[in-house]
């Protein structure tokens, strides 16, 4: 995928609901190469480098069990504040952020979908 499809991506991830605080597409190095914060929206994080980083970090080294247990499809973490995706993109990462309130299963799901569809 190019720039611009990440970029279309993240759009389209924003439109599914508003609640969704972060979309982003992240390189194996840890660098934001499409996305980001909701437009008028601040980062909760005081160092998104160190954070990118360790997303990228975490997607890579889950491959190590892809033998054992399949390829990740998405990973997903509950915080106080604040709820996590990943999606791995083959050498990037998705990375989506939402409010504790939003329906994250169906969020998932039609990420999912929009994955499956831009994969064929």
């Amino acid at each position: 995928m190019t720039h611009a499809h990440f970029q279309k991506l993240c759009e389209s991830i924003f439109l599914l609901h508003s609640g969704i605080r972060f979309a982003g597409v992240i390189d194996k190095m840890g660098k934001l190469v499409a996305g980001g914060m909701r437009e008028g929206l601040s980062a909760m994080e005081h160092d998104s480098t160190k954070l990118y980083l360790e997303f990228a970090l975490r997607s890579e080294m889950r491959k190590d069990f892809d033998k054992e247990f399949g390829k990740t499809l998405y990973s997903y973490s509950v915080r106080e504040r604040v709820k996590l995706a990943s999606f791995p993109l083959g050498q990037h990462v998705l990375r989506v952020s939402m409010e504790t309130i939003v329906p994250h299963n169906k969020i998932i799901d039609a990420i999912l979908k929009i994955l499956s569809s831009t994969a064929q």
